[in-house]
């Protein structure tokens, strides 16, 4: 006898954040009753993820990959196995908070010109998360991570592209909120193949927004749904973090407004580099921590060529 095909199916990528996804599928575990398939792709982490999710969730789907292929293709396996109508897309790192998947599913239902529906996302403290984003144009190059942004903190366009104007508490249409939490019908994932698997961590729930534009599906924020988000599980453990950032970055300007755009990118990106190196001798002198500046060279000139 065949299973029913569920209506959803949850997507978990999870990678060295073994504690963390033990409670994320503890609160997974009454979606799942309810009838949603839960898929865990565990990136080859090395932590026993994958042991403990075949010890203690032998309801949960289970991918273990023998080398870690990073977020935006882990995910890609993972719904690739999917059979429900709708996706959840989920970090390891997030908690979900009764009835929302239910709200989310809701308004998937009700309103199929939408292309996504994101919850609100909220700390362990209870305090809500400013998720949602603008679009980043050229001038959000040149404002943030720059010198500019320390100089400039309030300037017009740090207000635009972080949305300061936006409390995060009501209902409405959103550029680009995170994927540590979205939902959409799976027939428009495969529409538009997934992540682009060129962004290695960074930048493709951007890509995936800005082609959901494209298509004019809007994105639907619902703070009704809440999912507890503990944030930065999986990238605070990488030593190269700041480098896959901008090398992720400048594929995104390459891919979106052009080769001349990538020119630009770098020209800020050397911008932050040069007042990083000038302030790394007094950072030192001050007897704070700051990183080895040779590999900080290295990954800094391979970025330049690239």
């Amino acid at each position: 006898m065949t299973r029913p095909q569920p209506e959803l199916s949850v997507v978990v990528s999870a990678w060295r954040t073994r504690e963390l996804l033990r409670t994320c599928l503890q609160s997974l575990k009454p979606v799942h009753e309810a009838g949603a398939e839960v898929i865990v792709v565990e990136d080859a982490g090395g932590d026993g993820s994958d042991a403990m999710v075949r010890e203690e969730f032998a309801w949960a789907g289970l991918k273990a990959l023998d080398s870690n292929v990073g977020y935006s293709r882990a995910t890609n396996l993972g719904c690739a196995q999917a059979q429900g109508e709708y996706l959840l897309l989920l970090n390891a790192d997030t908690e979900v908070r009764p009835d929302a998947v239910e709200a989310l599913l809701s308004f998937a239902r009700a309103h199929p010109e939408h292309g996504a529906v994101a919850p609100r996302l909220v700390g362990p403290d209870g305090a809500t998360q400013a998720s949602c984003m603008a679009f980043p144009r050229w001038s959000t190059a040149l404002f943030f991570a720059t010198p500019l942004e320390r100089i400039w903190p309030g300037s017009p366009e740090l207000q635009r592209y972080f949305m300061r104007d936006f409390d995060h508490k009501h209902e409405r249409d959103v550029p680009q909120p995170p994927t540590a939490a979205l939902l959409m019908p799976r027939a428009l994932w495969q529409e538009l193949a997934g992540f682009d698997e060129s962004f290695g961590l960074f930048f493709g729930d951007v890509d995936l927004a800005r082609r959901l534009a494209s298509l004019a599906r809007p994105i639907r924020f619902l703070p009704a749904a809440e999912v507890v988000h503990h944030g930065g599980a999986s990238t605070g453990q990488l030593h190269d973090f700041v480098a896959r950032w901008h090398a992720d970055r400048l594929t995104y300007f390459r891919k979106h407004h052009g080769a001349l755009a990538g020119v630009w990118v770098k020209a800020c990106t050397t911008l932050a580099w040069a007042a990083h190196v000038m302030a790394w001798p007094v950072r030192r002198m001050g007897g704070k921590t700051s990183e080895p500046l040779r590999p900080l060279c290295r990954s800094f000139g391979a970025f330049l060529v690239s």
